[in-house]
């Protein structure tokens, strides 16, 4: 799924700081704009979702700057401050609607009042929210011993995530570049392509999974009438691959809004979609107009977890599937809320959201998952924004955040209630968490300004986190993975002394063996080269520590080649392969293995290397 980047979350504080004085223009004044809104055509369709990235600017900065209602102090957390937090929202649990008409008054009040000034943030904003894109996450825990295939580098160890390419250690599955075929793939004797499972034109598959015999497909149906009255579903369609060559579906499931994410743990599905309501017209009688559907059924009102703030625009939906029983849900839920994130654990799904005022801060809702069953259980605050999902982690009934907040940055331990138990606060001062990793009782988070400090902290005591080391170096790292017990990898940008000019793609090896004093072991800069698909997205790097490989796509702007490194202790970083990769697509290539056969897919070109000595062995174009 897609979340801002550090870039994106300063941008919009400083909109956010530079807008409160701004003087809205005579054409978009309230009476302007209300003949303006009477000028426009009427809408027909029952349910619609705001696509463009103009609604997302909408949501997302009136959302957060106009509701947010409190602010922060900047320093250390003291015992009152902890308090005051916990007090504010935190430490609770989630209200539900008690009747169709208190969701209602919600929406019906948020679009009273911000429908004007929506309108000016479109016309003020268009190119701000245009260039917003997903950040890199991380994968939860070390790699694992070498398989007879690779499987998708996940977030959190035991729950599976959804990829464009899949293997069950013989066939591949290969979401193509049109996004309505994913094409079944055999790798025995040679590449082969066995099947194909195509989806109706109005249908765009968005990511795949393959588990237990199973293929699903999840993705969105546009419902085509005129372009403004467009419904948006997101739908899981499941298929029995017990024999690839002959795919058979076994059943579907829909859900109102477009695709976000979705995870996979213990036979269970979990979609996640984003529903945002069109006010035109709004009425409480029509609640198909404004609460969203799971499988063609209303969500009842007792499952709509209701806004902490008033400043709700918009639904995520969540449903779970027995895979089972494909096509039926088990359970449906919607967070009724402004524009936000969610980090998935092994037992429970975090859904978080900043809110920009002075100062930022986000809410946190925690809503637990067992067998399917979907329950609401608490809710918190945090000051400052989250940057990724990889600095926020739950260990041990805890649940541990790193946040940026005004030129500061935090650590926060917070109890199975959302309450704030512990904190460290005022850590590298003027400069933002670029990533995390939190693993057990020690976390390691990477700051930068003009140096790239390495904080490591010590989580074993909830009530008093410590940061225990800090290591300067040149440069960044934007993805972080432990690489065996004592060792993490950092994957991100070498610069220059002055903190600035850029010198190509970097790998660091750090010793964590003595969190107190991280040492990086050893470095690799790939020259000129400034671009890497790991930095935007956790699955496109394939890391197995037990075969000893690091593989990732990389550009310098002569052309996209695939790379693979192998680390040795005493000589560091090996270049093993690096290869011009040829296919071409707006995804992120991937690589894949099985057995000793490397497979490097990009749109809808396939290539096959030796991993004895990375020399190529075949290709096909899908």
């Amino acid at each position: 799924m897609c979340m801002m980047d550090r870039r994106e979350q300063e941008l919009i504080r400083q909109i956010s700081e530079e807008s409160k004085d701004v003087k809205i223009p005579e054409s978009l004044e309230p009476e302007a704009v209300k003949e303006l809104l009477q000028a426009r055509p009427k809408r027909t369709a029952r349910r619609r979702v705001l696509q463009t990235a103009a609604a997302a600017a909408c949501c997302l900065l009136v959302c957060g700057m106009v509701f947010g209602v409190l602010h922060f102090r900047g320093g250390a957390l003291t015992g009152q401050e902890t308090e005051d937090l916990n007090g504010a929202s935190g430490g609770s649990g989630i209200r539900t609607a008690e009747s169709y008409d208190e969701v209602y008054g919600y929406l019906k009040a948020y679009l009273d009042e911000q429908r004007e000034y929506e309108e000016s943030l479109i016309t003020r904003e268009y190119s701000a929210a245009d260039s917003a894109s997903g950040t890199a996450a991380a994968k939860e825990s070390a790699a694992g011993d070498a398989g007879s295939y690779s499987e998708t580098n996940v977030r959190q160890a035991g729950v599976d995530e959804a990829d464009i390419v899949k293997t069950d250690g013989r066939y591949l599955y290969v979401l193509q570049e049109e996004e309505r075929t994913v094409a079944i793939v055999d790798t025995e004797g040679g590449l082969n392509q066995a099947a194909r499972v195509e989806m109706e034109e109005d249908c765009r598959i968005q990511e795949i999974y393959v588990s237990g015999g199973k293929l699903i497909l999840v993705g969105e149906v546009w419902e085509y009438q005129e372009w403004a009255d467009t419904e948006v579903l997101t739908y899981a369609a499941t298929y029995d691959i017990g024999d690839p060559q002959n795919p058979r579906k076994l059943g579907e499931v829909t859900q109102s809004g477009s695709y976000t994410s979705s995870r996979l743990a213990e036979g269970y599905l979990y979609l996640f979609s984003r529903y945002g309501v069109d006010g035109t017209g709004l009425k409480a009688e029509d609640t198909e107009s404004y609460v969203p559907m799971v499988n063609e059924r209303l969500i009842g009102e007792d499952c709509i977890y209701l806004p902490v703030t008033e400043g709700a625009c918009q639904y995520e939906v969540i449903s779970s599937v027995d895979l089972n029983h494909p096509g039926e849900t088990e359970d449906g839920k919607a967070v009724f809320a402004g524009s936000g994130e969610l980090y998935v654990s092994g037992q429970n799904i975090y859904w978080y959201e900043t809110q920009w005022e002075q100062s930022p801060r986000t809410l946190i809702r925690r809503i637990s998952f067992r067998q399917g069953e979907l329950s609401a259980e608490a809710s918190g605050t945090v000051k400052g924004y989250i940057h990724d999902s990889f600095c926020i982690d739950e260990y041990e009934g805890n649940l541990r955040v790193v946040t940026t907040e005004e030129g500061t940055n935090s650590v926060y331990v917070l109890n199975g209630d959302l309450e704030v138990t512990g904190a460290v606060t005022g850590l590298a001062e003027d400069e933002q968490v670029y990533s995390a990793r939190l693993l057990g009782d020690i976390g390691y988070f990477v700051t930068y300004r003009e140096t790239d400090p390495l904080f490591s902290v010590d989580l074993s005591d909830p009530e008093d986190p410590q940061v225990i080391g800090a290591l300067k170096i040149p440069g960044f790292s934007e993805y972080l993975h432990f690489y065996g017990k004592n060792r993490l990898l950092g994957i991100g940008m070498d610069t220059g002394e002055d903190g600035f000019s850029t010198e190509g793609i970097k790998l660091s090896m750090f010793d964590i063996s003595d969190s107190t004093d991280v040492r990086e072991e050893h470095k690799y800069v790939l020259e000129q080269v400034y671009s890497a698909d790991v930095l935007y997205d956790y699955r496109a790097v394939l890391i197995d520590e037990g075969r000893n490989i690091i593989g990732f796509s990389a550009d310098g702007g002569t052309g996209e080649r695939y790379y693979v490194f192998g680390y040795n202790e005493e000589a560091g970083f090996e270049c093993l392969m690096e290869e011009a990769i040829n296919g071409n697509g707006s995804r992120a290539a991937r690589g894949i293995y099985i057995d000793t056969i490397l497979y490097v897919v990009k749109g809808n070109v396939i290539e096959a290397y030796s991993m004895e000595n990375f020399s190529k062995k075949d290709d096909m174009i899908l």
